[in-house]
């Protein structure tokens, strides 16, 4: 099951540049929410809390509880802007998203174990897909799908169809035939000839000897 990330956020009620800034210059982001029922709600977040969260998620496309008050409800972080010389969060959006409806995510793939056709035959493991689409219960959203590829051999591959999901839980949108990772044949090395060519015969100063 997914872990639980609880978000913080206060409502407020200016909206615009010059108070996006007033809100990044106090120590805040300011955020939005798109409920449900096809509202926007305007936020603010601690800028501390909320950047910690996020760093500790390799996947930007987190589900999360957005808690304002007592009021809290689950939503989907749809998009992060960041400055682009800092990289801190400029502004967060987040849409609301029924937890008992089933949902199209992206999840991404990480590769695990030491393949046997690197560590013993001079193969190169090689990443063909980083992520997989599926459908799913927001409950279900997880921060990645681990792949193990110790059993591959050089000329060998792992398709998606062979990534062995729970089927009650995701349903595949990715096709089934696409290579995830497989391991390459490694560059031959080439040996230097023993014998080296002969170098050319230098021009020989002077005439005949008389």
């Amino acid at each position: 099951m997914a872990q639980e990330i609880k978000i913080q956020a206060a409502a407020r009620t200016v909206h615009g540049s010059s108070a996006s800034r007033r809100i990044r210059r106090a120590g805040g982001i300011p955020a939005v929410l798109a409920t449900l029922q096809g509202e926007t709600e305007l936020l603010e977040l601690n800028a501390h809390d909320f950047e910690r969260e996020i760093a500790r998620h390799s996947n930007p496309q987190l589900v999360v509880t957005v808690a304002v008050g007592d009021h809290a409800r689950t939503a989907l972080i749809r998009e992060l802007q960041r400055d682009g010389i800092t990289g801190r969060i400029t502004h967060a959006d987040f849409g609301e998203i029924d937890p008992e409806k089933k949902m199209h995510v992206h999840i991404p793939l990480v590769l695990l174990g030491d393949s046997v056709g690197v560590r013993t035959e001079n193969g190169v493991l090689e990443q063909q897909l980083r992520g997989v689409e599926v459908v799913c219960l927001p409950r279900d959203v997880i921060e990645d799908f681990t792949v193990d590829v110790s059993p591959l051999h050089v000329g060998e591959d792992i398709k998606v169809s062979a990534l062995g999901l729970d089927p009650e839980k995701y349903t595949l949108v990715t096709h089934g035939d696409l290579v995830v990772a497989n391991v390459a044949a490694g560059e031959v090395e080439v040996k230097a000839a023993d014998a080296a060519a002969p170098a050319p015969e230098a021009n020989k100063k002077g005439g005949k000897k008389k």
